[in-house]
């Protein structure tokens, strides 16, 4: 309803993709943004975590009751994490089948894409097709990747299969629509973007938090611009 709607106002139907996504996004970034800043708490706390489990490996009950004595300590939600993301599948999967499914898209142009509900070949290699959106969207996916704190709990082998799960989507969705495999290209873009701003706000948090930490130490006089004046006896 939303894409045919911004297609009656003169958007084409790529654009009014790009444009629910980027509105979607606006939507979720409260809760994309309070997901990744949980899950980069967690991966903080990772070293004590693993410690506590170490020492009480023998006890697994014990293990678990300190590991949520410790979360609770520290005001840390495993859930936090996963939650937002949860919240948000419905309605990415909506999506996700809508555009699979959408018959307003045949025909529909955009950029070299020549059919929306169709993939984006431009040419055969050893009868293999050559499809450009996808490969965008895995290059977007490894960038995201690697932007993300990594999930935390994670073992080396988990962690390389997340590392490699970017090229099994790009594969599994390769043939897919274009319309579908456009979305998720601007989606991936959308989250890169999210993640560099989450960063520089924390950055810049961390600065104005450092300069108070010196002006405060320069009013007591431990710390200062120049040596502090000893008071010499009359």
């Amino acid at each position: 309803l939303g894409m045919d709607t911004l297609h009656r106002l003169g958007l084409s139907y790529a654009w009014a993709i790009i444009l629910i996504t980027i509105i979607m996004k606006l939507l979720f970034w409260p809760l994309t943004n309070a997901s990744t800043k949980s899950m980069k708490r967690m991966a903080e706390f990772q070293p004590q975590m693993k410690a506590i489990q170490e020492k009480y490996k023998e006890d697994p009950q014990k293990m678990n009751r300190k590991t949520m004595e410790f979360m609770k300590e520290n005001k840390v939600n495993p859930l936090g994490g996963c939650l937002p993301m949860l919240l948000q599948l419905p309605v990415f999967l909506g999506f996700f089948t809508m555009l699979r499914s959408a018959v307003e898209l045949r025909g529909a142009e955009f950029l070299w894409v020549t059919d929306l509900a169709a993939p984006d070949t431009i040419a055969y290699v050893a009868g293999l097709p050559i499809n450009i959106l996808p490969l965008f969207m895995g290059a977007t996916m490894f960038w995201q990747s690697s932007l993300s704190p990594p999930a935390p709990g994670m073992d080396p082998a988990q962690q390389k299969v997340m590392k490699y799960l970017p090229m099994i989507f790009m594969f599994i969705l390769y043939n897919f629509a274009a319309a579908l495999t456009l979305y998720w290209t601007v989606q991936n873009l959308l989250t890169v973007l999210q993640t560099k701003i989450t960063k520089s706000g924390d950055k810049k948090k961390i600065a104005k938090t450092g300069k108070a930490a010196m002006a405060k130490k320069d009013d007591t006089g431990i710390v200062g611009k120049g040596p502090v004046k000893k008071r010499g006896k009359k």
